[in-house]
């Protein structure tokens, strides 16, 4: 059966890593799995991995390349590397970054895109006539969300087809990770447990058109679907919504199924992946209506508290050889409950709430569910249960005018008192399919007060790591081959450490206990105190 090379080049942007080095993302996976289901013989590999086996791109007819809308350098990269060792291989590139498929096919990088979820269209191209089918336009012509260029023009077959719900439950992602990636048992691996989000509330800013309706604030669920102006769902600078659609939840079997494969493979870490782990099992309530307000009904308390606890049934998490965490929450979902369940099964663990603005009016203007008041206070009750929030705050957004500014400002301290342990300040970026994908960002006007919030947020995050002085934690030895310098990775996951000891190169990958010495705004420095685990 054919070959198929699946590699995944997530957040490479230019051909390297800036962040977020410990983090396997899902969607890759997912495709290897589909395209093993159909017996294909398939080889996930990070884009590290290829780099470092290069020649394995000899024996595979087809590359599939999984990339965000940032990472087009990586992305000729590897169209470079797989040309230069197998120059007739078809290059297929999806992800997150197909949306920019105009850009992808115009510069030559790929033979064929595959636009939004993939599950559907893999199926039917490499279904009953497998990789031929590639070559053929007008079999190509009947398969859903496909751009190409066909006689010097590019074709697009339709727009993203989401998977069912009970698609996404048969389906068995790619969980041999010792293949795929370097020191398995230290990465964050990502399990999808949903597809999509329910914030289908619109940026309400009348130059994108906004005729005030209120639709998608107040109307019936599946009204909201629809904008009368065209305006894509969600936060304006976000496309999840636009790109995924409404959530739907895999079950409790499938999930449980993965991470017992994962762990047998080496997992230690699991990210429960979610736009919004709170709206796990949240469709079920409002069915057969779509789940489109992000805020009501409230979570489905009992389907969070029964995957939780059947994870927690798997030994290696019972006594802590595994970590469970999850990431993205919305603060208006969160209550004395959630924290109960969260703090029973999650006690330790970072949960993030985007707040992007101080100011709640322009908060509601760009779509966002946030009120300021009432993420404080789900920041003070998780962090009286056991748990770490970090919340995400924004700068540059279109129109994010003095006033929104200064509030960002007053409510640093506010989230100081209300427990959260770190706050991220992002710069606004335009991203395809999304509300503002036009609108740049706005920043020279405001450029003194947006350093006044990154001063104030500096003097935050350093204040918040003089808690970790002195202490001891559990962390993952990793050793970059590039500098020869050490880091350690903590195991609750937590800011990056600067190893300052010399240590042989054999303890590269050892899980240890490491002592913090010294720290700064982004960063900590640790010495090691004693070995735990050393892995093969």
């Amino acid at each position: 059966m054919t070959g198929i090379l699946v590699i995944d080049a997530l957040a490479r942007f230019k051909g390297r890593r800036y962040s977020t080095f410990d983090v396997v993302g899902a969607g890759p996976r997912v495709v290897a799995g589909v395209l093993e289901s159909l017996g294909y013989n398939v080889l996930l590999l990070s884009y590290e991995k290829l780099l470092e086996n290069k020649q394995v791109a000899r024996n595979y007819p087809v590359v599939l390349i999984s990339i965000m809308s940032q990472d087009i350098g990586a992305l000729r990269r590897i169209r470079e590397l797989i040309k230069r060792y197998n120059s007739q291989a078809k290059i297929i590139v999806g992800g997150p970054g197909s949306y920019d498929y105009e850009t992808i096919l115009e510069k030559g990088l790929a033979d064929l895109v595959i636009i939004g979820e993939g599950e559907i269209p893999l199926q039917k191209l490499f279904g009953e006539k497998g990789p031929e089918t590639i070559n053929e336009p007008e079999e190509l012509a009947k398969i859903p969300a496909l751009a190409y260029r066909d006689r010097g023009s590019i074709r697009v077959t339709g727009p993203s087809i989401h998977t069912p719900k009970d698609i996404l439950d048969k389906l068995r992602p790619w969980t041999k990770i010792w293949l795929s990636y370097d020191k398995p048992w230290f990465l964050r691996i990502y399990v999808e447990t949903i597809r999509g989000c329910s914030n289908f509330v619109r940026p309400r800013l009348s130059i994108l058109g906004c005729v005030h309706c209120n639709i998608c604030v107040k109307g019936p669920l599946n009204a909201r679907l629809k904008c009368p102006a065209n305006i894509p769902p969600g936060c304006g600078f976000c496309s999840v919504p636009a790109l995924f659609g409404p959530p739907r939840s895999r079950s409790i079997e499938s999930i449980v199924s993965e991470i017992e494969e994962l762990i047998a493979n080496g997992a230690e870490r699991i990210v429960l992946s979610a736009p919004d782990f709170l709206d796990y099992m949240r469709e079920e309530l409002v069915y057969p209506q779509p789940l489109t307000d992000p805020c009501n009904p409230p979570p489905n308390y009992e389907a969070i508290e029964k995957l939780l606890s059947r994870l927690h049934e798997i030994e290696e998490i019972k006594h802590g050889k595994v970590k469970i965490f999850i990431e993205n929450i919305k603060a208006c979902l969160v209550d004395v409950k959630v924290a109960r369940i969260f703090g029973r099964y999650l006690k330790g663990t970072p949960i993030h709430i985007g707040l992007e603005t101080g100011d709640k009016e322009y908060n509601e203007l760009i779509g966002k569910p946030a009120d300021p008041v009432k993420v404080v206070l789900a920041c003070r009750i998780l962090r009286s249960h056991g748990l770490r929030p970090y919340v995400y705050l924004m700068y540059g957004l279109p129109y994010q005018g003095f006033k929104t500014y200064r509030k960002t400002l007053t409510i640093i301290k506010k989230l100081g008192e209300a427990g959260v342990e770190k706050i991220t300040l992002y710069k606004y970026t335009p991203l395809p399919r999304t509300a503002f994908q036009n609108l740049k960002p706005q920043i020279e006007k405001y450029r003194d007060i947006i350093a006044a919030i990154k001063r104030r947020i500096q003097r935050f995050n350093y204040s918040r790591k003089k808690d970790l002085l002195n202490k001891s934690v559990e962390a993952y030895l990793i050793l970059n081959k590039e500098n020869m310098k050490w880091y350690g990775y903590p195991v609750m996951h937590g800011p990056t450490i600067f190893i300052r000891d010399r240590l042989e190169e054999s303890m590269d990958g050892a899980r240890a206990l490491v002592k913090i010495v010294g720290i700064s705004s982004r960063y900590v420095w640790g010495k090691v105190i004693r070995m735990i685990a050393r892995y093969r």
